[in-house]
């Protein structure tokens, strides 16, 4: 099935997920956060490279849920995405982003006393049938109209899918040019270049996995290039 043009709706909602469940159980709900597979991984490097592959790229999730095997199901989650996802990835968005525009943001619901509490909060004050948020949004529906809390959650993505396929489609082939990738020898140039293709066509979305690919050669070419 081809992936619609909507960010997400049932199908792509059905693709992620049977991507996800391809990956190891010991990664938890962090499995929907990965793109990159295990079939895909041993593919898109080259043999020499992947000789050069020391770890895992999901280690570090995978020892997190290991320091917090003693808390229940939902704190585990928790933990580890409070020690990934935010520090290594929203937090590093939201600071740069607004340094950017010349904003101080700040991050109320991250004070030490409130996380403390809310880890000691019951889970069903946290999430319960299909509800997230649940004792966040009781509290928030008494100050701000209902419609405004309890309504569907939009993401902050960027449209990268469509991106690669306009916008940015000249810099993407400028980066991952076949003849400058054979020469490197890390990623291996006909899988880079099925990748493509297949997204230009819009028979699957490769868009994480080609966005991360252009970020390394950018930065390759930048650092590493004679």
């Amino acid at each position: 099935m081809r992936p619609r043009d909507r960010k997400k709706g049932i199908v792509n909602k059905a693709k992620r997920f049977v991507d996800g469940i391809s990956h190891p159980q010991s990664l938890s709900h962090a499995r929907w956060r990965l793109f990159l597979s295990r079939a895909l991984q041993d593919t898109l490097f080259t043999p020499e490279a992947r000789t050069r592959i020391s770890s895992d790229p999901s280690s570090h999730v995978v020892k997190m849920f290991e320091r917090a095997r003693e808390r229940e199901p939902l704190n585990a989650s928790l933990y580890v995405d409070f020690k990934t996802y935010l520090c290594d990835n929203i937090l590093v968005k939201v600071d740069r982003m607004s340094m950017a525009t010349s904003l101080e943001a700040r991050v109320p619901y991250l004070d030490r006393e409130l996380v403390e509490l809310a880890f000691q909060v019951p889970d069903v004050l946290k999430a319960a049938h299909g509800e997230t948020k649940v004792l966040l949004k009781r509290v928030a529906a008494r100050h701000v109209p209902r419609e405004c809390v309890y309504r569907p959650k939009e993401g902050f993505s960027i449209p990268m899918k469509s991106w690669l396929g306009y916008q940015f489609r000249p810099l993407m082939e400028e980066l991952l040019d076949q003849e400058k990738l054979r020469k490197q020898g890390i990623l291996d140039a006909a899988v880079v270049e099925r990748l493509k293709r297949e997204h230009l066509a819009g028979v699957a979305n490769h868009s994480h996995v080609l966005w991360s690919t252009m970020v390394f050669e950018a930065w390759h070419d930048m650092w590493l290039s004679a």
